[in-house]
C-alpha cells in the first residue's frame, strides 16, 4: 500500500517537473518565434517596396491556410499513441504503425495533390489575389504561390514528428526546433535582404527554412525513440487513418469554427461599421492577441500531459493541475488588462501612430473577453485530451451561426463597444459549458 502510494507520487513529480520544464520551453521558444516573425516584417518593409511586401504578405496568409488541411488526423494520432504509450508499456509496435501509416497517407497525399495543382494551376485565377499593375510581378506571384503551396503540403507529413513531442511530454525538443527555425529565418531573410534579392526567392527561402526544421524535427524524432519499423501493410493504412479520420473530422471542425470565431469580430466590423472602423477594431485587439498566442502555446504540452493521465486513469492529478491553470490564466490577464488599461494607447503608438488609439472602457471589455478567451481554451483540453468533443464541437458550430446576427444587434444600438460585449457573452457561455464538461471528466472515478 505505502509502496504504491509512493511510485504513485514518484510518477506525478515526474510529470509535474516535464511539464514546467515543457510549458516554460515552450513558451520561450513562442515568444522568440513572435518577435522573429515581427523582425521578419521590418526588415521586408524597410528593403522592399510596397507592392514586392503585398505578393510577399498575400502568398503567406494563403498558404497558412494549407497548415491547417490535416483533416485534424494529427491531433486524434497524438491522442492515439497517448493511449498506446499506456496499454504498450513501453513497446511501441502499434504506435509506430499509426504513426508511419498517418505519415504514408499524407506523403501519398501531397504527391497526388502536387501533380493536381501543377496541372489545374494555369486555369486557376490565382491572378486576382495580386491586385497590381506590374504584370510582371503579379505573374510572378501566382508561380511562386504555387510553388510555397507545394511546399506546405509536404509540409504536413513532416512536421508530424514535432508535434508527437508533446506526447512524449519532451516539449522542450520541439521548443528547440522552433527557436532555431526562428533564428535562422531572421538570419537568412535579412541576409538576403542586404544583397536585394527578388521577393520570390525571400518567399521560398521563408518557407523552405521552415520546412527544412519540421524536416529535423521529424527526423529526430525517429531517431531518438528508434522507431524503426518502416513497413505498413496498405490495409493496417487505410485502418488507422481511417479510425482516426472519424475523431479527426471533428478536430477539423473546431480548428475551422475556432478560426472563425477569433476573427469574426474584425469581419463583423467591416461588414456593419465599415472598413476604417475594423481596421480601428483589429488595431486594438492585436495587444492582447500577441499575449494570448504566446501564453497559448503552453497548451500543447498540457494536452499531452492530460492525455497521458487520463489513460492512467490519474483524474485527481489533472483536476488539480486544471484548477491550477484556471488560477494562473485569471492572474495574468487580469493583470495584463490592467496594464493595457493604462498604457495601451502608448504601446499602440509604438506599434503603429497616433492615429490608433482607444478608451479605457474599450481595453476593459476586451481584456475581460480575452480572459474568457483563455478559460475557455484552459477548460477545453481535457475533452480534446481524451476525444470527448461532442459537445465542445456543437458549441462552437453554434456559436459560429449566432454571433454574426448577434454582434450586428450590438452593433446598431452600442457601436464598436457591442463587439467585445457579443465576445464576452459568447466566451463566458463557452467557457462555463466546457467548465462543466471537464468538471464531470476529471471528477470521473
Amino acid at each position: 500500500m505505502l509502496l504504491g502510494r509512493y511510485i504513485h507520487n514518484a510518477i506525478r513529480t515526474e510529470q509535474n517537473k516535464n511539464l514546467l520544464k515543457g510549458m516554460c520551453s515552450v513558451l520561450g521558444a513562442t515568444g522568440l518565434d513572435a518577435i522573429c516573425r515581427l523582425i521578419v516584417v521590418m526588415i521586408l518593409v524597410r528593403y522592399y517596396s510596397k507592392e514586392a511586401f503585398g505578393v510577399w504578405a498575400a502568398i503567406t496568409s494563403v498558404a497558412a491556410i494549407v497548415v491547417t488541411g490535416d483533416f485534424g488526423i494529427i491531433n486524434a494520432l497524438r491522442n492515439k499513441i497517448s493511449l498506446l504509450l499506456v496499454e504498450e508499456k513501453g513497446e511501441s509496435i502499434n504506435s509506430q504503425k499509426y504513426f508511419y501509416s498517418v505519415f504514408y497517407f499524407f506523403l501519398l497525399l501531397a504527391v497526388v495533390l502536387t501533380i493536381l495543382l501543377l496541372c489545374l494551376f494555369p486555369y486557376i485565377p490565382l491572378e486576382v489575389l495580386f491586385k497590381t499593375n506590374n504584370l510582371e510581378l503579379q505573374a510572378i506571384g501566382v508561380q511562386i504561390l504555387i510553388m510555397v503551396q507545394i511546399i506546405f503540403i509536404f509540409t504536413i507529413p513532416l512536421t508530424i514528428g514535432n508535434s508527437l513531442y508533446f506526447t512524449f511530454q519532451e516539449s522542450h525538443f520541439s521548443a528547440l526546433f522552433t527557436s532555431l527555425q526562428a533564428i535562422f529565418t531572421v538570419l537568412i531573410i535579412y541576409i538576403l535582404s542586404l544583397c536585394h534579392v527578388s521577393i520570390v526567392f525571400i518567399s521560398m527561402a521563408y518557407f523552405v527554412v521552415n520546412t527544412f526544421f519540421s524536416f529535423c524535427g521529424t527526423l529526430y524524432f525517429v531517431l531518438r525513440h528508434k522507431w524503426f519499423r518502416f513497413k505498413v501493410h496498405w490495409k493496417d493504412l487505410y485502418k488507422c487513418n481511417a479510425e482516426l479520420f472519424k475523431v479527426g473530422v471533428k478536430f477539423m471542425g473546431l480548428q475551422l469554427s475556432s478560426s472563425f470565431l477569433q476573427n469574426a469580430g474584425t469581419i463583423i466590423a467591416s461588414a456593419v461599421l465599415g472598413v476604417k472602423i475594423a481596421a480601428d477594431y483589429s488595431m486594438y485587439t492585436k495587444l492582447y492577441t500577441l499575449g494570448v498566442a504566446i501564453f497559448q502555446s503552453v497548451f500543447n504540452p498540457l494536452w499531452g500531459s492530460y492525455a497521458a493521465a487520463i489513460y492512467r486513469r490519474d483524474f485527481g492529478w489533472c483536476r488539480e493541475t486544471y484548477y491550477y491553470n484556471v488560477k494562473v490564466i485569471v492572474c495574468v490577464f487580469v493583470l495584463f488588462c490592467v496594464l493595457l488599461c493604462f498604457l495601451g494607447n502608448f504601446f499602440l503608438k509604438i506599434i503603429a501612430s497616433d492615429e490608433y488609439s482607444t478608451s479605457f472602457v474599450m481595453y476593459l471589455l476586451l481584456g475581460i473577453s480575452t480572459l474568457f478567451f483563455m478559460l475557455f481554451n484552459s477548460a477545453s483540453i481535457i475533452p480534446k485530451a481524451c476525444n470527448r468533443i461532442n459537445i465542445l464541437l456543437i458549441t462552437s458550430l453554434i456559436s459560429c451561426a449566432l454571433i454574426t446576427s448577434t454582434a450586428s444587434f450590438f452593433l446598431r444600438i452600442m457601436g464598436l463597444y457591442g463587439l467585445p460585449i457579443t465576445t464576452i457573452l459568447f466566451w463566458g457561455l463557452a467557457y462555463w459549458v466546457m467548465h462543466w464538461q471537464t468538471k464531470k471528466i476529471v471528477n470521473d472515478k
